[in-house]
């Protein structure tokens, strides 16, 4: 009896002819959905992290790209936000998040330096406005469509 159901031109072999074709179609299919890209949107704490901030910028790409799959790069002239969100479209998976953050030294604190220069015996002279601390960080994400909160704590070693 089996050698007759798969015989050929029968029902019960076109049958599951037609199951490995949906089969196969559907597993193409779902790998082919998850390369595509998707809304993922970034959320940077910028201004709750570095309320002094001037500048943010931040890029990502995957592991072993060579170019950056996108960026951004923000100034301001007053506080920051408490949140920078960044809309992309990218396929899921992980990324490599680079950020960099200009933060104005206070006013305060720059006196205090200098004074304390002073008292060591150092001199120098400071005019116009400093260019601010430099914070560099970067994150490894998985991006898996939706929002994705990116950590600016910089961890002590």
């Amino acid at each position: 009896m089996n050698g007759r159901a798969f015989a050929s031109g029968s029902p019960v072999r076109r049958l599951a002819t037609r199951g490995v074709v949906v089969l196969g179609a559907v597993l193409v299919g779902g790998e082919l959905m998850r390369s595509a890209p998707h809304e993922q949107t970034l959320i940077f704490p910028v201004g709750s992290v570095f309320p002094n901030a001037t500048h943010f910028a931040a890029s990502w790409k995957q592991p072993g790209d060579d170019e950056p799959r996108g960026g951004v790069s923000l100034t301001f002239e007053h506080a920051p936000p408490l949140q920078v969100r960044q809309h992309a479209k990218l396929p899921n998976g992980d990324y490599i998040v680079t950020i960099d953050i200009t933060t104005d030294i206070p006013e305060a604190e720059q006196h205090e330096t200098a004074r304390a220069a002073a008292e060591h015996g150092e001199r120098g002279e400071t005019s116009g406005r400093s260019e601010g601390l430099q914070t560099n960080i970067e994150r490894r994400v998985s991006l898996g469509g939706g929002e994705a909160l990116i950590a600016l704590t910089v961890v002590p070693r």
